[in-house]
């Protein structure tokens, strides 16, 4: 009876919990900046030029709205400190852009078409859109989908993934994978100390791409036909295409330079104890970890090499491993 008394006094605490649901209308070129202390943080597009603030938090919370014209500021405050806890639903037009900060905070965004900037400490960020993105999380992992423009993702410990991406890209995380998928762009950036690298989008003529890890492996789909000029070096990995090179030119102790079609492209892949490979679209594709407290998977297999194929011409001769690498 006791338990039934207390769960049906939390049940309607929990429904009379206050909430903030505010509609007003936004000059064109207005900017979002929201900072949030701890709880989600969702923002939606539509048509309209208005901004809505949904927020549930608790009775000590009051959310203050400043609209300047130029800028709409959110901030949660509580009678006595800080704010805790707010959960936050907000619908932007999908031209305004976006300033978003938490410490322990998940981000989402979806639907933009403007400039986004999202940082956080602790939490993850995922954003579908987007025009000129700048996406941080120092303990989660970031996923990028659709962005146009400058991409900058970051991650400290968990994995970046960007997807269906255009223009100047670049990549960093120290112990996830860093991972960039159907990417049309003249110039990317990705490295990471501890985590793999893998690459599947445009090889230009003229660009540029530069693929680094220390201790993971790196794994680029060239696509028939491309013009690059590749450079690769690795200390105890090893050198692996599923389909023929061209013979060695250049061999400075562990590093490997050759020419596919004209050369125009650049391509570079470093790593120090991981394997470098080389596949074709469709041979190979990433197995994202959608928990971040998940193991990493076993990598997949390498695919069967093209008929005639030797391995000799491209293997690197590599020592035993130490175990403590990785």
């Amino acid at each position: 009876m006791l338990n039934l008394i207390a769960g049906g006094v939390l049940a309607a605490a929990l429904a009379a919990a206050p909430q903030t649901d505010t509609t007003f209308a936004v000059q064109p070129g207005a900017r979002l900046d929201l900072n949030n202390m701890g709880g989600e943080i969702v923002i939606r597009a539509w048509d309209r030029s208005a901004v809505r603030v949904e927020a549930e938090h608790s009775s000590r919370t009051r959310v203050e709205v400043q609209n300047t014209g130029s800028v709409v500021r959110v901030r949660a405050r509580s009678q006595f400190g800080p704010a805790n806890i707010v959960d936050y639903r907000i619908t932007v037009p999908a031209s305004m852009a976006l300033d978003l900060s938490g410490m322990y905070s998940d981000i989402q965004v979806e639907g933009t078409r403007a400039e986004v900037k999202a940082q956080t400490v602790q939490g993850e960020i995922t954003i579908r859109g987007g025009q000129n993105v700048s996406a941080r999380s120092v303990q989660g992992q970031v996923t990028v989908r659709g962005a146009r423009g400058n991409v900058r993702v970051h991650s400290t410990s968990e994995d970046v993934h960007v997807a269906e991406s255009s223009g100047e890209i670049m990549v960093e995380t120290v112990s996830g994978d860093a991972v960039l998928e159907r990417i049309d762009s003249r110039r990317v950036e990705a490295g990471t100390v501890s985590g793999d690298v893998f690459y599947d989008g445009s090889l230009q003529n003229g660009g540029r791409y530069s693929f680094v890890s220390h201790s993971g492996d790196v794994t680029a789909v060239v696509p028939a036909g491309a013009n690059a000029t590749v450079s690769v070096a690795t200390m105890s990995g090893d050198l692996d295409a599923s389909f023929s090179l061209p013979s060695i030119d250049e061999e400075r102790r562990r590093r490997y330079s050759f020419t596919l079609g004209s050369g125009s492209a650049e391509l570079e892949m470093e790593t120090f104890s991981g394997d470098i490979r080389l596949r074709r679209p469709g041979e190979v594709r990433p197995r994202l970890r959608e928990d971040p407290d998940e193991r990493r998977p076993p990598r997949a297999p390498r695919p069967p090499r093209e008929p005639g194929v030797s391995a000799e011409p491209r293997e690197v001769p590599r020592p035993p491993r130490n175990p403590d690498a990785r």
